[in-house]
């Protein structure tokens, strides 16, 4: 990746100043960006900025869009508030070094496809702060994008949720065929799929067949993600067909229901 120019702001409004007038680029962990053979003509490194942190503020969970990968997986205060479901859903991901540069807020900027944590993040009922304030649903985000410029501040998420991720790999350290998390947010299921090869959407119609039971029956479940597979789209790629992925959309969705129900 070659920069022609840099620059280490040391605030987020100069930071956003510069994307706003000068078009500028921010530097997040750069994995995915590097990886573009277009020039940055105007590269923002946002590391001076104070946004790698993950903090219980009482009602909520913040993350900072410089976190890591790592930082999440092995969060004691995430493990507390959801369980396993961090590391289940980042842990595979090629290696230690890798997820220790991967931030959050270049992945959720990014409204990667493949990405294993906008689903998680998804489904858990998460929002993303865009600075200078504004405050969305972060699956809204992903499915509609933002008006440029902006600039992903920190991630919030909500506290006393439960939930369950799974995918389907062809390696362990390859890009997911099919990613799923579902979570029971003390009032109503949430149900995200990403990889489709497309990126992650919402599953309202099997949300809508779940309702607002924290247990809902067998078949219940076995309707619900039927239904998922039903109304989500999906499609071919160099790692699976179209048929594929339908086929094991439905089993994936019931996995996690299952392991959230209990």
């Amino acid at each position: 990746m070659e920069i022609k120019e840099y620059v280490r702001p040391s605030s987020l409004e100069e930071a956003y100043q510069l994307m706003r007038t000068r078009h500028a680029t921010p530097l997040g962990g750069c994995v995915w960006l590097r990886m573009n053979a277009k020039p940055v003509a105007l590269g923002v490194d946002l590391a001076s900025l104070d946004l790698d942190y993950i903090r219980d503020t009482g009602d909520m969970i913040e993350i900072g869009a410089m976190t890591t990968y790592r930082s999440l997986e092995t969060s004691n205060l995430l493990a507390k508030q959801y369980g396993k479901l961090f590391p289940e859903a980042l842990s595979h991901i090629v290696g230690v070094q890798l997820r220790a540069t991967i931030s959050v807020g270049g992945t959720v900027a990014g409204r990667y496809g493949f990405s294993d944590l906008n689903t998680t993040l998804s489904a858990l009922g998460a929002k993303v702060v865009l600075y200078p304030g504004t405050i969305t649903d972060l699956a809204t985000f992903i499915a509609e994008g933002a008006e440029s410029p902006f600039l992903v501040e920190k991630i919030l998420l909500p506290k006393g949720v439960r939930g369950a991720y799974q995918q389907i790999r062809i390696t362990r350290n390859d890009f997911p065929i099919l990613n799923v998390a579902v979570a029971w947010t003390g009032s109503a299921w949430r149900v995200a799929v990403g990889s489709r090869p497309a990126a992650t959407r919402l599953c309202h119609a099997a949300m809508q067949m779940l309702g607002s039971d924290p247990c809902p029956s067998d078949q219940t479940i076995e309707a619900a993600s039927m239904q998922a597979a039903e109304e989500t789209s999906v499609g071919s790629d160099i790692r699976a067909s179209h048929d594929y992925r339908k086929a094991v959309l439905p089993v994936l969705i019931r996995r996690a229901l299952l392991e959230v129900r209990g």
